[in-house]
């Protein structure tokens, strides 16, 4: 018997189910290679999370680059409404910014209105801002520039207070003839109760370099934030502002630039202590009459004004 005899016979060629056979072999490609794909992709969002998130970089970069957006702007209330969001290039937060007003906002609506922003950071740790859409000239932005500069007369500022009705609510800068410290602030503080600062000015002219006052201190306890009487508020400023500029390390100094900002003015500004200036947001346009003849007082900048409506619900 010859070796041909042992081979099993050849079936005839089927052109249907070799079709047939392709077509399982290739969707049997296709799955695994979108399996793998799938899983590849899967893992490299995942790393990409924990190289983004890695150590506390998400919470650094929130107090960094959250915190130099509200110093540089103290013209807005700064919300930030969502940290953290990562993909395999940058990391994010979106922040809400709205214009402050005299009178302040209700707690109803505090965080309504505004405009919505994202602060993104690359994977080298490099911001990108500002964002399209964003604009430095708030209701504060002229008076604060201003301060340092040629200052309006007293009673050119008495004159203009005096055809507003008293009971209004002011937003206004408060010029200091000379800077005070936290101690002489304080003083002036106590002194003048019903003209309240919110955010100091440590820095005059160019980007002003500021802070508000009741921002609780990193080691406060959680919960609801102490009320803090009027003439603690420089000292708990200026403590936080402290803090903030101690925690800053040399490589920030790009990143505050893209704000505005610079190291060695936030350090020296720090260390001096020094407020040149303080934003009110609910005096009342009787009280701040009455502060202008404070010698202490260089000048007072109206930025807006606004009607107390609330009693006549």
């Amino acid at each position: 018997m010859t070796e041909q005899e042992f081979l099993p016979p050849i079936p005839d060629f089927d052109a249907g189910r070799t079709r047939r056979a392709v077509r399982r072999g290739v969707l049997r490609t296709a799955l695994t290679a979108a399996v793998m794909l799938l899983v590849v992709v899967l893992l490299l969002n995942l790393g990409a999370q924990w190289f983004q998130r890695r150590g506390d970089r998400d919470d650094r970069m929130l107090n960094v680059l959250g915190t130099a957006l509200q110093v540089a702007n103290p013209g807005y209330w700064t919300d930030v409404m969502r940290c953290c969001d990562t993909t395999p290039f940058s990391l994010s937060f979106t922040v809400r910014l709205t214009p402050l007003r005299a009178g302040g906002y209700s707690l109803a609506h505090q965080f309504s209105g505004g405009a919505v922003f994202t602060v993104s950071q690359n994977q080298f740790g490099r911001v990108e801002w500002p964002p399209l859409g964003f604009s430095k000239e708030t209701f504060l932005f002229t008076a604060l520039d201003s301060v340092g500069q040629d200052a309006p007369g007293k009673e050119d500022t008495k004159k203009v207070l005096d055809r507003l009705p008293e009971s209004m609510y002011a937003l206004a800068v408060v010029e200091f003839a000379e800077p005070l410290g936290e101690r002489e602030f304080s003083a002036f503080v106590q002194r003048h109760g019903r003209v309240p600062p919110e955010i100091a000015i440590y820095r005059a002219g160019g980007t002003p370099i500021s802070w508000r006052l009741a921002t609780p201190l990193p080691d406060a306890p959680q919960g609801d934030v102490p009320q803090l009487a009027a003439a603690e508020l420089p000292r708990n400023g200026l403590t936080g502002f402290r803090r903030w500029v101690g925690g800053l390390r040399d490589h920030d100094a790009v990143n505050l630039e893209k704000f505005g900002l610079r190291l060695e003015p936030l350090r020296k500004s720090a260390a001096d202590g020094l407020a040149y200036a303080y934003v009110t947001q609910h005096a009342r346009v009787r009280d701040l009459r009455a502060l202008s003849d404070d010698p202490q007082i260089r000048a007072i900048r109206l930025a807006d004004v606004a009607y107390d409506l609330t009693g006549l619900n």
